[in-house]
């Protein structure tokens, strides 16, 4: 009988180690043309349906890519993507650690960090002309999003990284 309950508890173990092994989090890069995004604030004023409406909305975002990152103690992931239209490179970086922002509920926290740059960067936390942001990190944490204002060829965008925490119901 204990070597039935300990086979059983090592499972367990096993199954919850693997869990928290996989454990991800989706986020993406945006890039938001502000010409184009004015464009569309105008058309969805001027929208008489739903239908165009919804079409005005789209206009001017773009997701430059999509990633998953490794919800790990200390672990970072990189992801790089080229600025359309110019020789411009922006790094996104997420970052998660139990050492920088103790709060009331939990020592964990998350960081995101982007940066639009001439060239690929080794991640976005520690370079100049970044932005970070760092919250706790727990079971309430939903989405994180940082941004950043950049002008190129004499056009103004917005560069965003955003998260979206995936937890199945037994992590939340």
């Amino acid at each position: 009988m204990l070597k039935v309950n300990l086979s059983i508890l090592m499972l367990l173990f096993a199954a919850q180690a693997a869990a928290a092994q996989s454990l991800s989090d989706a986020c993406h890069v945006y890039l938001i043309d502000a010409e184009e995004a004015q464009k569309a604030s105008d058309a969805y004023d001027r929208a008489t349906n739903d239908a165009q409406r919804a079409k005005a909305l789209s206009g001017g975002v773009r997701i430059l890519g999509e990633f998953s990152t490794k919800v790990a103690e200390e672990e970072m992931t990189t992801k790089t993507y080229p600025f359309p239209g110019s020789n411009h490179v922006i790094t996104a970086s997420v970052f998660y650690t139990d050492e920088m922002m103790a709060s009331t509920n939990t020592a964990d926290s998350m960081l995101l960090g982007i940066v639009v740059a001439d060239k690929a960067q080794e991640d976005a936390l520690s370079v100049s002309n970044n932005a970070v942001t760092e919250v706790t990190y727990n079971q309430f944490t939903d989405v994180v999003r940082v941004k950043t204002n950049v002008k190129i060829k004499n056009r103004s965008y917005l560069v965003g990284l955003q998260c979206n925490l995936q937890r199945s119901p037994a992590q939340k």
